[in-house]
């Protein structure tokens, strides 16, 4: 695992679903960086003490002396760890101002980080200049990064708290996977200024907004074959449904990067049925995918049958998050 890890700077940990292992993975990766200097933040409100859904007690992130953490004033006020503000944000949170602080002391810290992915960008931007590494906990059903050109690589975190049913639960991330597969786009190389652009065999049509409207709009006035079109920001159900009555085929679909995809694995298929291609302006390395068996709700995975399966299905290592946990992280919170 860490060899995969090592040459990247800035590593994103998202979930597929609430309780799917991503903080008890994000302590064993900061286990295996104890002499680098490491930055953590999060995106969003994420790792409270209590589960806001189900109330039982969440895994805090494991902090150590020389670590530099960018939370809320109200977290840094409730640990009990000793640090150095190094930095006063204006970003505002439910929890207080965002700082940025150095740890003096190791110990076991709720992190949440600024609430909006244009914060999360400055954040990043201020923690690169001071450390070696930057890990972002992703919070709990906010898969999107702002500009995955920060980011430099994402590791998956899925388990039984997703689907009661274990196929389920590997088809879905087996499409997350597969979106982090797509090919780079060579129609567009960055990220454009309009909304949504089609371009037929012998036009292009330009939009300043994305709205359904406005795609129903612009068919009526065009006549020749689609070869692509960019939507930017989240590619949601609503277009993939609108494709499939009006059986739109054989072109393709340009999105920013593959954390803006977010279709049900129903869309993706109607996507294929369609032969409509998916490419991304900004392709992001998926390393590997941490599997979590366990469910707060007791709808538990067999272990061996979760990972044999898993490993059949995706291309990537496997990597079971609770034996990462006994093995490389020995202390509880």
């Amino acid at each position: 695992m860490k060899r995969t890890i090592d040459d990247v700077d800035t590593l994103g940990i998202i979930g597929l679903s609430k309780n799917s292992g991503k903080t008890t993975t994000l302590n064993a990766i900061l286990n295996l960086y104890q002499n680098l200097r490491i930055g953590i933040t999060s995106i969003g409100l994420d790792g409270e003490d209590l589960d806001q859904v189900n109330f039982l007690p969440k895994p805090k992130i494991l902090v150590k002396r020389g670590m530099v953490v960018a939370t809320a004033s109200g977290c840094l006020e409730a640990s009990k760890v000793n640090f150095q503000v190094l930095e006063m944000t204006r970003m505002r949170t439910a929890l207080g101002h965002i700082e940025v602080v150095e740890i003096l002391s190791d110990g076991f810290m709720v992190i949440a980080g600024p609430t909006t992915n244009k914060e999360l960008n400055q954040v990043i931007r201020l923690m690169k200049k001071r450390v070696d590494k930057i890990f972002i906990d992703g919070a709990f059903n906010r898969m999107t990064f702002a500009n995955i050109e920060l980011i430099d690589a994402i590791v998956l975190a899925t388990g039984a708290a997703e689907s009661p049913i274990m196929s389920r639960t590997i088809n879905k991330t087996k499409m997350i996977v597969d979106f982090f597969n797509l090919n780079k786009s060579y129609r567009l190389e960055e990220i454009p200024e309009e909304s949504l652009i089609i371009q037929t065999t012998f036009h292009k049509h330009t939009f300043d907004n994305k709205k359904i409207g406005t795609l129903k709009h612009a068919f009526t006035e065009i006549n020749d074959k689609i070869d692509w079109m960019y939507i930017k920001g989240a590619i949601t159900p609503r277009y993939i449904e609108y494709f499939t009555q009006k059986m739109m085929s054989n072109f393709t679909l340009i999105c920013d990067d593959p954390t803006k995809l977010l279709i049900s694995q129903n869309d993706f298929l109607n996507l294929k049925k369609l032969n409509i291609d998916i490419s991304t302006i900004h392709p992001c390395p998926l390393l590997f995918v941490t599997i979590n068996p366990f469910s707060p709700s007791g709808n538990h995975y067999d272990e061996k049958a979760f990972m044999d399966a898993m490993k059949k299905a995706v291309n990537i290592p496997v990597y079971n998050v609770m034996k990462m946990e006994e093995e490389h992280v020995k202390i509880k919170p």
